[in-house]
C-alpha cells in the first residue's frame, strides 16, 4: 500500500489488443493500393512487405509516406521469386532447398536497405511454420532484433486445415516464447484465407478474446489477372471494404479494443483512436 492507501491489483487488466496486418504489399499495385486505402481510411495497422514482389518500390515508396503503418518482412520460399537468384520459387513447400537461410537472410538485408524499420516477420503461405525453417527464422530474428513473430493459429473451426495449423501453431508458439521472441495469442486468417469479409470480421470482434490478435488479410483495389493466377478465388475487394467497414470501426471503438501494430507492441505505445 503506497501513501495514498491505494492497494495495487496483482492482476493485470484484461486488455484487447488488435494487429490489423494486409500480407502481400509490394506483390501488385493493386494491393499497395488497397494497403494504404485501409490504413488511411479504415483500421489497417499492419502490413508485411514482400521484398520481391513486383510492385515492391512503389510499396516501399508508399510506406515511407505513411509512418503510423507497421511494416514487416513477409519472408518467401514459394510462390515468390529469390532475392538471391532472381529466379521463381517452386509451388511446394517439400522443395525447399538445403541453402533457404542464405536467402531468407538475403530478403531481410533486402528489407534492411530501404531504411525502413521491420516490426515484425511472418512469411508467404506460412513457410516459417515448417519445422525445418522456424528454428532458423527464430535465429534470425533474434540476430536481427525482430521481437514479434507471427503465429497462424485460430480456435476449432470444423475445417481440415485446423489440426495441422493447431498443432505447428501450439508447437512454434512455445519454440518462439522459449527463445525471448514475442508472438500473438492467435493469428486469425489462415483457415479461410481470402475470405474474410465484412460479415466475418464484424462478427469476430463481436466475440475478440483478451490478449493480442493478429488478424492478416489480403486486400486489393481489384482481383485482376496477376492476383487471380497467384490467389485464386480470393475476395480482393471484399476483404478490403471489410477493412473500411464503418461497422468494424464503431465495434472496435465501443468495445475496448486497442488497435495496435507490432512496432507499438515493442514501442508500448497503443493506438487511442482511429484514423480520422
Amino acid at each position: 500500500m503506497d501513501v495514498l492507501g491505494y492497494v495495487p491489483s496483482l492482476v493485470a487488466p484484461a486488455v484487447k489488443q488488435l494487429v490489423i496486418n494486409a500480407d502481400d504489399f509490394g506483390l501488385d499495385s493493386a494491393v499497395n493500393a488497397a494497403v494504404i486505402q485501409a490504413h488511411t481510411t479504415g483500421i489497417l495497422t499492419s502490413t508485411s512487405l514482400l521484398v520481391t514482389g513486383p510492385a515492391v518500390d512503389e510499396a516501399v515508396a508508399l510506406a515511407r509516406q505513411h509512418p503510423r503503418l507497421g511494416v514487416g518482412v513477409h519472408l518467401c520460399l514459394v510462390q515468390g521469386r529469390s532475392a538471391l537468384t532472381g529466379k521463381e520459387f517452386p509451388n511446394s513447400v517439400l522443395k525447399i532447398t538445403d541453402d533457404f537461410e542464405a536467402e531468407l537472410r538475403a530478403q531481410i538485408e533486402k528489407f534492411l536497405a530501404t531504411g525502413l524499420h521491420p516490426t515484425h516477420l511472418d512469411s508467404h503461405m506460412h513457410t516459417h511454420m515448417h519445422p525445418r525453417v522456424l528454428p532458423v527464422v527464430i535465429r534470425l530474428a533474434k540476430e536481427y532484433r525482430i521481437r514479434w513473430v507471427r503465429t497462424p493459429w485460430e480456435e476449432f473451426q470444423p475445417v481440415l486445415r485446423w489440426p495441422i495449423f493447431a498443432i505447428l501453431g501450439r508447437r512454434a508458439r512455445r519454440q518462439l516464447r522459449a527463445a525471448g521472441l514475442q508472438t500473438p495469442e492467435r493469428g486469425v486468417g489462415v483457415l479461410h484465407p481470402g475470405q474474410l469479409t465484412e460479415n466475418f470480421l464484424v462478427n469476430y470482434l463481436q466475440h475478440l478474446p483478451e490478449g493480442v490478435t493478429e488478424i492478416f488479410f489480403h486486400p486489393a483495389t481489384e482481383s485482376n489477372a496477376a492476383l487471380r493466377d497467384c490467389q485464386l478465388g480470393y475476395q480482393h475487394a471484399g476483404e478490403l471494404q471489410a477493412l473500411c467497414s464503418p461497422a468494424a470501426r464503431k465495434l472496435i471503438e465501443t468495445s475496448g479494443i486497442k488497435l495496435v501494430s507490432f512496432g507499438d507492441l515493442t514501442s508500448g505505445s497503443i493506438h487511442d483512436s482511429l484514423p480520422a
